[in-house]
């Protein structure tokens, strides 16, 4: 790998420290990125729960605040942020986090600049939208858009076809063997009031309508009344101020079909490895997705999976091999997707034996890091001097 005379400061730009796919991606990264080579700074617009865990691996965490709209002040903050601490390449994660780095990475201090892109449906926001403009000439001086899924790239490289040669598909990937770790299954189920006779559906999913926590819970509610022994286990959580939050709609369905005594509602967890253990089968029935890094988590822990039939759940689930698709939002064909399981213990086994198989050797974490610092080497930076 190529060396310098000094470490490369790079500054990686999120939207939210709430914890979801962009900000678990830049927490691998900061984690994994070789410190010989790289010094990891992270900026944020919006607080959250990753905050410690986040903060404990970059050198510097920082609040950039922004008010509600268009804000000239949070872009001017962000450019000074890239003067004082040195930046050589800004890594925003997003179109908001994108937009507002763009001057201070490219117009005012010359710097590097890469945009992560996570979501589809953010591509063609951008594109149904003025934006559009305003990214395609962005994009003339911006270094690469990385697409964390080939639909994503595809789906940019379509819409921005004079780029084409910037963009780039890093599909992601995840440190497997920290899912794939002993656990004393039955001790962490009893903390949680799960008897070994229960058959436990998962889900790990901030309460957002994208979601489509209702989706399963309708799916549960058929199941109930025939299989007594199943609970349904909801980790994350919705947040105030989100316009997708959904967790209210989450409780009160549940109120409605009364299922207190089979549904838990977990919250915000750290320990997802653990939770991972304690479900029989795991289910994101979310209406679109980019690479959803909860299935990849689900099958490093040999958990056998069922996913919506969308964009970016296909890219990582081949049905009835690395394990079942349904309809998006059919919580009928969905309830029967995960009766199979809770029927053919053998079919369990063979998805979740061949979808562990399928992310070690796809998805391991090396080879991922390792795309990343190859673009993040890919080109010279600026001379400057550094403290």
């Amino acid at each position: 790998m190529k060396m310098r005379e000094s470490k490369i400061n790079i500054l990686f730009v999120l939207l939210q420290l709430s914890i979801g796919g962009s900000e678990r991606v830049v927490l691998d990264l900061a984690r994994n990125l070789d410190s010989s080579i790289f010094n990891v700074f992270a900026a944020y617009f919006s607080d959250g729960t990753l905050r410690k865990a986040l903060g404990e691996v970059c050198r510097e965490l920082l609040h950039i605040p922004k008010k509600n709209g268009f804000d000239p002040g949070a872009m001017l903050r962000l450019s000074r942020i890239i003067q004082d601490k040195r930046i050589d390449v800004v890594n925003a994660h997003h179109y908001m986090p994108f937009f507002y780095s763009y001057p201070g990475s490219k117009i005012f201090h010359k710097r590097k600049l890469i945009y992560t892109e996570h979501s589809v449906p953010e591509v063609e926001a951008i594109v149904a939208s003025k934006h559009k403009h305003f990214c395609n000439f962005m994009l003339r001086k911006t270094d690469a858009v990385v697409g964390v899924s080939g639909e994503i790239a595809e789906s940019f490289r379509k819409a921005f076809t004079i780029h084409s040669e910037k963009i780039k598909s890093i599909i992601n990937g995840l440190d497997v063997d920290r899912f794939n770790t002993p656990t004393d299954r039955n001790q962490v189920r009893s903390e949680w009031g799960i008897r070994p006779e229960h058959f436990v559906i998962g889900t790990v999913a901030n309460f957002r309508k994208v979601k489509n926590h209702v989706c399963v819970i309708r799916a549960f509610y058929r199941l109930s009344p025939v299989y007594p022994q199943i609970r349904l286990m909801l980790v994350g959580k919705g947040y105030p101020g989100d316009a997708e939050n959904s967790e209210e709609d989450v409780r009160q369905l549940i109120d409605m079909y009364n299922l207190h005594d089979r549904v838990l509602l977990t919250g915000y967890r750290e320990d997802i490895p653990s939770i991972l253990h304690m479900f029989d089968v795991f289910c994101l029935p979310s209406l679109s997705e980019g690479l959803p890094l909860s299935i990849l988590e689900a099958m490093a822990a040999r958990v056998p999976v069922v996913g919506s039939n969308v964009r970016g759940v296909q890219e990582v689930v081949s049905p009835e091999e690395t394990g079942l698709l349904f309809p998006s939002n059919d919580s009928d064909a969905l309830s029967q997707a995960l009766e199979r399981l809770i029927k053919n213990h053998n079919l369990s086994e063979s998805l979740s034996q061949k979808a562990f198989t399928f992310v070690s050797q796809a998805h391991g974490i090396r080879q991922w890091v390792s795309a990343y610092e190859r673009l993040l080497l890919s080109t010279n930076y600026p001379q400057q001097k550094k403290r």
